[in-house]
Formats: structure tokens, sequence, C-alpha cells
């Protein structure tokens, strides 16, 4: 009952799964008959060599002969099938020779049993049972495979010698013929048994190689579908930021000219469109990179306390337009430098920070960092963020932290935001060790907090700039513009100009690489999508004639991902800048590489 139960509980076993099992079968029935093939001529001569002086001589060469005809012709299939394994469509016949010598075999054996047990003497017979028994105990492993095999074996063996122990008029005849039937069914059974392990095995065999086929089919189909996603979003980033340069590089020097108020306020308002259109885009390939995987992370000594510092001096701003008091706290004993990813931290300050004000109407934020334990050669710093605002109830911090998710509908119409900065802040904290939590009261506001491990570090690094430079002097010198967009090379042309430099626009590759052999200049800047020669490729040439210590060659372009700044300091280039590019991001890069122009003495 209960092991019907459990075949009819087992689910259906596919049909090719199941035909593969059936050819596996057959293959280890050749497999494992080697052996025995060998050891039944042994035994033929064995019971020819004891039994013989008790049987005509007759009878004992035609039955070893006919034993060695047989084993020679089933060695033969035996070699020819093992030295060329038949494909799964020949494999019905290979089996079908097999039955065919396995027959001859056991009716020899049948033979056997008939004429060599009619004897008086005690070990003749004794040694034709033992061989008997023997064989077929060990075909009952070997035949098990194909147990219709191992039947005919069965069969064509035990027959003869059951129908002649029945007439044999010796007292027990009837005792020996029931434990032969006895022992066959016994025989038959341990084969059925062992076979059914058999098909278990080399089912879940092909089933989990099946099921690790489809995985990694599903896992290339899923990289594919990543690659792509990746690919498209590069190609969207490039494309949207090609004309994003254009429209903010204008609109930073429209700010520069002299405008009424209102046009004064309809630049602004253009210019903050413009900002949060490129931060939405910033966060949208941030979020992409963090759900593929790809984010990468610096291990890198920078300026803690100044890292902080900066984030209240990018923010006040925006803090003094809803008149919001903007503190800093910083403990006495925050270490000065450590080991992390500076951009990643200010990062998620800022979007904390800046979410703050965000939703605070009057009243205060707050940004903290403070050391929860430290020793000799690491600290865990404490951030905090706390603001006067609206609060949360528990309901909405329970899914604060879910992509593109705000606290109700109504929040993006009355505050504006995708909701993605939280989501894009937890993992970045996540992936550097840490959690955010926030604790809220609607109407009184909230904090958000979290701890992140830092590595001591000696090395001297560069202080953060906490507050926006002074009064910049000139720079001076003549600049190759590599831009194969007219209104990207017109915004360029017309930054350098403000800030008092020379430039000549090429638009392609190949002419950059002539105009540096042609003429000196004091440094490049090279877009890299470009038709033609792109800017990779002229960075190479370039550097076969010129080394990196000679000519400056900037990066200006719209491929904004870690892996393109990559590529382009591969390339040969000195220094990266990403579309669309501020005047002072402008500025502060060619500060490194051009010399200041010194003003007159008085």
């Amino acid at each position: 009952m209960d092991s019907a139960a459990a075949s009819k509980s087992k689910p259906p076993v596919d049909p090719v799964i199941a035909r593969k099992v059936d050819d596996q079968m057959t293959r280890l029935l050749y497999r494992s008959a080697t052996f025995g093939l060998y050891s039944n001529f042994a035994l033929a001569v064995l019971l020819v060599l004891v039994s013989g002086p008790h049987f005509p001589p007759l009878l004992n060469r035609l039955w070893l002969g006919a034993s060695l005809v047989v084993s020679v012709a089933r060695l033969v299939l035996q070699f020819a099938f093992l030295r060329r394994p038949p494909a799964p469509a020949d494999l019905p016949r290979w089996r079908t020779y097999f039955f065919i010598g396995l027959a001859a075999a056991g009716l020899l054996w049948g033979v056997a049993a008939w004429f060599y047990f009619d004897t008086t003497e005690f070990l003749p017979r004794l040694l034709l049972i033992m061989i008997i028994a023997g064989m077929t105990a060990g075909a009952a492993r070997t035949l098990a495979p194909v147990v219709s095999s191992f039947w005919l074996y069965i069969v064509c063996t035990f027959a003869p010698a059951i129908a002649h122990f029945s007439t044999l008029p010796d007292a027990g005849s009837s005792s020996l013929v029931i434990i032969t039937i006895l022992y066959a069914a016994f025989l038959l059974h341990t084969a059925h048994q062992h076979q059914s392990s058999l098909r278990d095995l080399f089912r879940l065999t092909f089933e989990h190689e099946e099921l690790v086929t489809t995985l990694s089919r599903a896992k290339e189909r899923a990289e594919a579908a990543s690659q792509a996603k990746g690919n498209f979003l590069a190609t969207m980033s490039h494309e949207i930021r090609t004309p994003m340069n254009g429209i903010m590089g204008m609109l930073q020097l429209l700010q520069g000219t002299p405008l009424n108020a209102d046009q004064k306020a309809q630049v602004e308002i253009a210019s903050s469109s413009a900002g949060a259109l490129m931060r939405l885009l910033n966060d949208i390939l941030d979020f992409s990179k963090i759900e593929s995987g790809k984010l990468e992370f610096e291990n890198v000594p920078f300026d803690l306390p100044g890292t902080v510092a900066e984030t209240v001096a990018l923010l006040r701003p925006r803090a003094e337009e809803k008149s919001l008091a903007l503190n800093l706290q910083l403990a006495p004993n925050l270490p000065a430098s450590v080991l992390g990813d500076a951009g990643r931290l200010k990062q998620v300050l800022l979007n904390l920070t800046g979410n703050a004000i965000k939703f605070t109407a009057s009243g205060r934020v707050t940004l903290s960092a403070s050391v929860v334990t430290g020793d000799d050669t690491s600290v865990l710093v404490r951030f905090s963020v706390r603001d006067t605002g609206i609060g949360m109830d528990a309901a909405t911090q329970d899914k604060l932290f879910q992509a593109f998710t705000q606290a109700d509908s109504s929040m993006s119409r009355r505050f504006g935001g995708t909701g993605l900065g939280l989501a894009i802040s937890q993992r970045l904290v996540q992936h550097m060790s840490g959690r955010i939590t926030v604790t809220s009261t609607p109407g009184e506001g909230s904090e958000f907090g979290f701890e992140l491990p830092f590595a001591l570090t000696d090395a001297p690094v560069a202080a953060a700039t906490a507050t926006p430079a002074a009064a910049a002097r000139a720079l001076h010198g003549r600049l190759l513009v590599v831009e194969d967009d007219p209104v990207n090379q017109r915004v360029i042309q017309l930054l350098l100009e403000r800030l008092g430099l020379e430039s000549v626009v090429i638009n392609n590759g190949a002419d950059a690489v002539a105009a540096v052999s042609r003429e000196p200049w004091d440094a490049v800047l090279m877009d890299c999508q470009m038709p033609g020669m792109d800017g990779f490729e002229a960075t190479r040439q370039i550097r076969r004639k010129l080394p990196a210590n000679q000519l400056p060659i900037i990066a200006l372009t719209a491929n904004a991902m870690a892996s393109d700044r990559a590529a382009c300091l591969a390339a040969g280039m000195n220094d990266f800048l990403s579309k669309p590019v501020h005047r002072e991001e402008l500025r502060a890069c060619l500060e490194k590489w051009l010399p200041l122009r010194v003003p007159p003495t008085q």
C-alpha cells in the first residue's frame, strides 16, 4: 500500500529525460558485462575439467566449443560497442544484439544444467549448482540496468534446470525445484530494486543537468538583459547630457551678463529646473548601477570633518532661501583623516540634509557627526540629520526606502522628487557597512541617522573645500577643443573666453592629431564620442607623439560612468570632466594643468 501510494505520488518524468535514462541503462549494460564474459568462459572450462571425466568426451567438446564461440562473439560485440559508442538512435539495435548473445549464453548454461547434473557423483553436481547460482547472482547486478535482459537470462538458464530437476527420481527433487524457483524470484526482485535505484540516480542526474543548463541560460539571458540595460542607460545618459551641456552652459553664461530683475528671475528658474533634471538623471543612473551591482567605491584617505562641513556649505544657500537655520555639529574627537569614499558619503549627507531642508517650512536643520567607538586603528562614526519639519507616521516610515516612493501621492506634487534619493542613500550606506534609521513624529520633525566604520590613516589628504573659492586669478593659455556638437562647441568656447583663455575648435579626432603635430598647445579638451576617429584613438596617437607631461589632455565627455573615467585615463588622458560642465568645475580642473596669469606689478 505504501509503495503503491509512493509510486502514484511521484511526479511524471519528462519524456526526454526518460529516453536519456533508457539510453544510459543500455550503455551501462555493455560497460558492466566485460568481467562476466571472461568469467563465463573460465567457469565453463572449470566445469569441463572437473565434470568431464564423468561424461562423454564428445559432449564436453561440443559444449565447451559452443561456449567458446558464444563468448568470443559477445566479446567482439562488447569491444565494438565500447570502442565506438553508438548514437542514441542506434541503441535499441545494440540492445537487441546483446539480448541475442545473452540468450545463447543462458541456453548453454541451461543445457549444462540438464546434462551435467545427470550424474550420481556429488562433486560435479555441487560444482554445477555453485557455478549457476554464482553467475546468476552476479548477473542480477550487471544485467539490472535492463531487467528484461535478466529475465531472459534467468529463464534460459533455470528453465531447463527446473525441468530436469522435476524428472529426477531422487527423493527431495521437488524441494530442489521449489528452492530454485524461490532463488530465481529473489534474484529477480533484487534486480528490479537495483534497476529502480539506478533509474532514480540517472533521472536525478539528468534533471540536475537540465536544471543547471536552464539556470545557465537564464543567467546568460539576465546578464544580456543587464548589459543591454546598462548600454541603454549609458547611451541615454550620453544623449541627454550632450544637449544639457548646451542648456546649462548657456544659462551660466547668461547669468554672467547684465540682466534686469525679470530676466534674472527667469534665468534662475531655468537654471534650477535644469539642475533638477540633472539630479534626476544622476539618481536614475546611480540606482541602475546599484541594482546591477556595478557601483564602484573608493577606499582612499580623505578629510572627514571637511567633507561634512562641505555638505553644509553647499546647502546653506538653499536653507537661507527658506529662512532656516542650518547647523553643523562636529565632535571634538572626530578624526581628521580616514580611509573611505568621500564622494559617496557626501552624496548621502547631501541627500538627507537636502530632504530635511525640503520638508521643513520653519525652524532648523542640524547635521552632526560624532564618534561612537574607536581605537588606534579604526573608528565608528555616527552621522545624524535632525529637522523640525512635517514629520512622518509609522506607516510612512515603513516604506521610506522603497524606490520611487514618497509619503503619499501628494508629496511629489507639493515638494517634487521621485522618491529615489532615500532608496539610493540606503543602498550606498549598506555598501559601506551601515544602515540608515529614522525616528519621526508627525508635525514635530524627523531624525535620520547611520553609523559607518572607518580605518584611521596618517596619510596626508587634501582638505575638502568647505567654502566657495575666493576671487580667482585669471588663467592664460591656448587650448585645442575637440568637439563635434555645434552647440557644445559654442558653449565651451564662451566658457573658456570668460576664463580668459584662447581656444580653437576642431570637430574630429584625426584633425586633432594633425593640429597637435602642427603647432603647440597648452592643453586639449577632448570629446570621446565622435564620428570617424574617436577621442580615445586620437589621444593614443597624440601620446605616441607627445608624453603626458608635455601636453595635458582633459576628457570633456557626456559619458559619466566610472568605467568611462577609467577608459579615458587608460587611453592616456590626464583628467576627466563630464557634461554638463559647470564653469567652476572647468576652472578648477584647468587650474591643475595651466599656469595662472600673474597680475602686473602696480
